[in-house]
Order: structure tokens, then C-alpha cells, then sequence
């Protein structure tokens, strides 16, 4: 039973700590250069935190990987599916919080200290960030599920439609920051951004919450394909 739980997560632990690794390679890249004005230049702890976001793509995107037989028992219990999404969505949101705190702490250890105003617009950006991620892997999970192989999680192929379409969904929360923090730093008005994020998310976690309330007739809907997926062996 305990090697069961520990194999269960090693894809938590390898979400939470592969990033770090390449996060502090990666904001080493702007301490010579990445600066203006003597303060670190926003993007850093933004594209820091984006390649993050990476290492959490398979828990975000395939909630039902690690389930495998268990999925059957899924749909045998009285909890809906939407309580069970809901509460994997917290659970990673919960576990990438921590790693965002880690990967500021190593980038700022790097590039100096941000900011404050650089702090606030980047927390902004990933409570909108989150949510859209957290939306769209709810409907990937579903759509398009693959089973984790728990023993090469670093090497693990899964569906190549979901991993490029997720790829898309980042790429397009990562353009939107970008896009956001260098408009304002060119005004000058880098306060702008928090507005600006912050009523995105708004729409991200309605957005999110209307998606969840779908959760079990999507599930029901896919029921069988779920199960085929996830239980088969390799």
C-alpha cells in the first residue's frame, strides 16, 4: 500500500521539482544583460515562472493519467466528477503555489531583487494564468486522456494531440503576459498590468468554474473510452 501511494506520486514530485532545475539555468541569463534602469527586467520572473508552468503540464492536462483501473471506481462512487476534477485542480494549484515561490526565490537569487510592482503584476498574471490552464486541462483530461507510465514519467509520450494543443494553450497564456508587460513597460506604466491581468482572470476563473459545472456530462459522455484508456496495459 505505501509503495502504491509513493508510485502514485512521483508524477507530483516530478512536477514540482524538474523545473528548478532549468529555472535557475534560465534566469541566470539575464543577470548580465536582463536589466534597466538597475531593476531586473520583469520578463525574467515571468518567462521563469512560464517554463515552470511546463513541468506541471501533465498534471494539469491528463488529471486521470495517474488513475489507471482506479477510474472505474470513479464512476462507481456517489462523488460526482465534478467534486473529484475539482479538488485534483486544487490540489496541483496548491502544489504549483509552492513551486512558484521556489522558482521566485531561486530567479530572484539570480537577477536580484524585482520590483515590487514586477511582483505584483507577475501574481496577477498567474491568477489568470492558472485558471486557464486548469479549464483547459479539465477538457484535455477528458478529450483526450492518456495513462501515465509511473516508471518513466521523464520520458513519457503520451497523446501527441493533447501535448501540442497544451503546448498552443501555453504559449498563448505566455504570449498574452508578454504581450501585456512589455506594452506597459514601454509607457512606463508597468501598474497597469495588475488591472489588466486581474480582470483577465476574472473571465479565466469564470471561465473555469462553467467548465467544472460540465465536468460529469462530459464524463458520463466519454465514460467508456475513459475507461478502455486509462485501464489497458502497456
Amino acid at each position: 500500500k505505501e509503495l502504491r501511494i509513493l508510485m502514485r506520486a512521483l508524477p507530483l514530485l516530478y512536477g514540482l521539482g524538474a523545473p528548478l532545475l532549468m529555472v535557475f539555468v534560465l534566469s541566470g541569463l539575464y543577470r548580465s544583460g536582463g536589466s534597466v534602469g538597475g531593476h531586473p527586467l520583469p520578463i525574467a520572473l515571468l518567462i521563469s515562472l512560464a517554463y515552470a508552468m511546463l513541468g506541471f503540464t501533465q498534471l494539469f492536462y491528463n488529471n486521470l493519467g495517474a488513475e489507471g483501473p482506479g477510474i472505474q471506481i470513479l464512476f462507481l462512487s456517489p462523488t460526482p466528477i465534478r467534486t473529484v476534477m475539482l479538488a485534483k485542480n486544487l490540489f496541483h494549484a496548491i502544489l504549483f503555489a509552492v513551486d512558484a515561490v521556489l522558482v521566485c526565490i531561486v530567479a530572484s537569487l539570480r537577477i536580484g531583487r524585482p520590483e515590487p510592482m514586477a511582483v505584483a503584476a507577475t501574481a496577477a498574471w498567474l491568477l489568470f494564468a492558472l485558471p486557464v490552464h486548469l479549464a483547459a486541462g479539465n477538457a484535455f483530461s477528458l478529450a483526450m486522456p492518456y495513462r501515465i507510465n509511473l516508471g518513466r514519467l521523464a520520458r513519457q509520450r503520451g497523446s501527441q494531440a493533447s501535448a501540442l494543443l497544451s503546448m498552443l494553450v501555453q504559449l498563448g497564456v505566455l504570449g498574452i503576459g508578454a504581450g501585456v508587460f512589455a506594452l506597459c513597460s514601454f509607457f512606463d506604466r508597468l501598474w497597469l498590468a495588475v488591472p489588466v491581468f486581474l480582470a483577465m482572470a476574472v473571465v479565466a476563473a469564470f471561465a473555469w468554474m462553467r467548465l467544472l459545472g460540465k465536468v460529469d456530462a462530459m464524463a458520463n459522455q466519454r465514460r467508456d473510452t475513459l475507461i478502455a484508456t486509462l485501464v489497458k496495459t502497456e
